[in-house]
């Protein structure tokens, strides 16, 4: 692989890796709004999903590994609550 391609490939992941960090953190920012009643976990589930699809998570990653992002936060903001 030349160097040109690999330092291409270098800023694709860097991007992809960032929407996904910043999806969890918005995942768990959702939980705990959820977990103190400011919002309904039906909206922020629904919320979270649509994202995941527009951002092509649901299709980067498959529907099960998005769900398993958002249930992770969701049952660790409920356990604390």
């Amino acid at each position: 692989m030349s160097s040109q391609a690999a330092e291409l490939r270098k800023a694709w992941r860097a991007v992809a890796t960032a929407k996904l960090a910043e999806y969890r953190r918005q995942c768990w920012r959702l939980a705990s709004l959820t977990a103190e009643g400011a919002i309904t976990k039906a909206d922020a589930v629904d919320c979270l999903w649509m994202i995941a699809t527009a951002h092509a998570l649901v299709r980067a990653l498959g529907e099960n590994h998005v769900e398993i992002i958002i249930a992770e936060a969701f049952m660790t903001a409920e356990m604390a609550a």
